[in-house]
């Protein structure tokens, strides 16, 4: 089984690279790109700069739609949407579901009754991290690139502030 740990990413829509490690520390992709616009991607390299995997934002509102490349051949999509308990989305084409909580961030793919990533927050010295758990190596681009669609879909992005109340502490 493979770990790996990316950096929870606040300002991921704002196209900052992202760098996966592995267990070790040992950085094994990079990823760049930005969401948030039709048309924006994360597109996933390995650490010698070759292309290894993309997801494109088709779609805006809601419910955005996002479609995977694998190699530049599409391979998949996901549209959000929720559940009733929980958050579930499918991927098409992959038979992947994805089941998970937004607030906790956990999550699991299945394939079948397969369990192919299981994603969760992880406290690191230097961060909050997401720490994958994959099956199969061969699925790591996509788990990588589905991941963090999903951590965009958990940061809070109203600009509101929060509204403070007003304690008016007596003292004696």
């Amino acid at each position: 089984m493979l770990q790996l740990y990316i950096k929870q990413q606040l300002l991921a829509s704002k196209g900052v690279p992202i760098i996966v490690r592995d267990q070790k520390n040992k950085p094994r992709f990079l990823v760049t790109g930005r969401f948030g616009l039709r048309q924006d991607s994360f597109t996933l390299y390995a650490m010698d700069g070759h292309y290894i995997a993309e997801i494109k934002q088709m779609s805006l509102g809601l419910f955005p739609k996002f479609d995977l490349y694998l190699g530049h051949k599409k391979v998949g999509a996901i549209k959000k949407m929720y559940g009733v308990w929980h958050q579930f989305q499918f991927v098409n084409d992959l038979n992947w579901i994805i089941m998970g909580d937004l607030l906790r961030h956990h999550y699991k793919i299945y394939h079948r009754t397969e369990t192919l990533l299981v994603m969760d927050k992880a406290f690191l010295s230097d961060g909050d991290y997401y720490q994958l758990s994959i099956k199969h190596e061969a699925d790591a681009p996509l788990c990588i690139l589905l991941s963090l669609v999903l951590d965009h879909w958990s940061v809070r992005r109203d600009k509101k502030p929060q509204k403070r109340r007003n304690l008016n502490a007596i003292y004696d």
